[in-house]
């Protein structure tokens, strides 16, 4: 039995070891740090890091002419419109990010470099003072197909 706990803790500390800590500043001040797998590909550019995975594409934007999640989605088409243009949510959702109250907005757009019809899965949250946009979307489901994937880095969100 005993064999078998330190097999789980090593394998634990294994795993723990191949993950890969994302940071991401608002105003020029590390804000947000994001766990990710060690394999994923991260991009920084246009104001925006991305997360490349197997499974995913998640694009994090700070935000930082606002104090709030609700002044964040007020300037959702701004902030995304290298991505996703015309975004309207179907639905909403009260999640919690980084320990605080944040929104899962579930919705549809167009995509910014084709103008595709997408769906989108955008989540506005704070760490701190800052506040921070996530987003996966694309043709067809993908948002829907990349949401738990998302959900699961966002539920790794913290201040530095």
């Amino acid at each position: 039995m005993k064999l078998l706990i330190v097999c789980l803790l090593i394998g634990a500390g294994v795993c723990a070891a191949e993950d890969l800590k994302v940071t991401i500043a608002s105003k020029d001040v590390p804000a947000l740090v994001l766990t990710v797998p060690q394999t994923a590909k991260v991009t920084t550019a246009h104001g925006m890091t991305e997360i490349h995975t197997p499974n995913m594409i998640l694009c994090v934007w700070p935000i930082p002419a606002v104090k709030s999640v609700d002044e964040g989605i007020t300037q959702l088409p701004d902030v995304i419109k290298r991505e996703v243009l015309k975004f309207v949510a179907a639905t909403t959702n009260v999640i919690t990010v980084a320990g605080a109250p944040a929104k899962h907005l579930i919705g549809r757009g167009i995509e910014a470099d084709d103008n595709d019809p997408a769906t989108a899965d955008i989540v506005i949250f704070t760490t701190g003072k800052a506040v921070f946009a996530a987003c996966v979307h694309g043709e067809g489901n993908q948002a829907g197909e990349e949401r738990e994937p998302m959900l699961a880095v966002l539920k790794t969100a913290k201040a530095p």
